[in-house]
């Protein structure tokens, strides 16, 4: 088996990942490219070479079997080997391309205070040849990803720190409670507003942050739980539940009349994100680079602004600037 394993092509361990991934051959067409034909033919040619079955695929669906999860997890770790390896050799050759596997919560493009679009170009401008793997997730998967080395950096509120993690504060964020045109409450009075007439209210949580949503409002539980920004904001929208969004995120909506903040000062708190890494990248170049860019960011962001060419939003100064990546509402 030992023999076999050497011999294996990554092209066709990176076919049978994607496929995993997508959870079907017809899912990581798309990922790779690929026809049908060939992709089924790289995953038979695998099991070949390995000599076991890796899944199950059929009308009843695509499963895994125990060998082919073993043999998943084990192909994680080795791209993950082989992404640190492109990074650090990639600083003594030009001819190795080096990649960056950023994660985030979703929700970010609307936090002015934290510009992720301009640090990134700010990224590329200083190290062009990187590839940017870049996803959204929810916390809880964020973690789970770079602890099991499929992410390089991860941006996420800090609710629950790891030991095993280093942590970069970034910024804070105001979180405020909502409720749509339509709801009861959108046109009750703040005064009028309590955890009695909240409790009587179905509530939407974000289930990373479950319990911890409902001792706020002291609200008895959820009647839905979503794991994105976005799954939050269409509950709420439909009239039917009250729950917890970022400001900058529900402002839009806010403006247009569709959305209501309730009792912003009694409800409203402030949520600290950070950028979180293995403290065994420390030695990554690519996640130093970044992580410096970004803390540079936070630091002067007119600086920022303008080495990409742009500037702060008419209107507000470099003061009212500083304030809103602090996290100020």
């Amino acid at each position: 088996m030992v023999r076999r394993l050497l011999d294996i092509d990554l092209r066709l361990l990176r076919i049978f990942h994607a496929i995993v991934e997508s959870q079907g051959l017809r899912g990581a067409e798309l990922v790779l490219n690929l026809s049908h034909s060939r992709i089924s033919a790289g995953l038979a040619e695998l099991e070949r070479r390995l000599g076991v079955r890796l899944c199950k695929r059929g009308r009843a669906g695509f499963a895994l079997t125990e060998s082919g999860l073993t043999v998943y997890r084990a192909s994680q770790d080795l791209f993950a080997a082989v992404d640190r390896f492109s990074n650090q050799a990639g600083v003594v050759s030009a001819n190795v391309r080096r990649v960056l596997r950023l994660g985030t919560v979703d929700a970010m493009v609307t936090n002015l205070g934290f510009a992720l679009a301009r640090v990134l170009l700010e990224f590329r401008r200083q190290t062009p040849g990187v590839h940017i793997d870049f996803s959204m997730a929810g916390p809880e998967e964020l973690e789970r990803q770079l602890i099991g080395g499929s992410r390089d950096v991860i941006i996420l509120p800090g609710q629950n720190r790891r030991a095993e993690l280093d942590y970069t504060p970034l910024f804070a964020e105001q979180q405020s409670l909502y409720c749509a045109a339509g709801h009861p409450l959108f046109s009750v009075d703040d005064d009028e507003i309590s955890v009695g007439k909240l409790s009587a209210h179905a509530f939407v949580a974000r289930s990373y942050l479950r319990s911890r949503d409902l001792k706020r409002i002291g609200h008895r539980g959820a009647e839905a739980t979503v794991e994105t920004m976005e799954a939050q904001l269409i509950l709420i929208l439909s009239g039917q539940f009250i729950g917890y969004l970022p400001a900058h995120y529900a402002r839009a909506w806010v403006e247009r009349g569709h959305l209501r903040c309730l009792r912003e000062r009694k409800y409203s708190y402030a949520s600290h994100f950070f950028a979180a890494r293995q403290k065994a990248s420390q030695a990554d170049p690519l996640v130093r680079r970044f992580l410096t860019i970004v803390t540079a960011a936070m630091a002067d962001p007119g600086k920022t602004a303008a080495a990409v060419g742009r500037s702060p939003r008419r209107g507000r100064s470099r003061a009212d600037a500083g304030e809103t990546l602090r996290g100020s509402s």
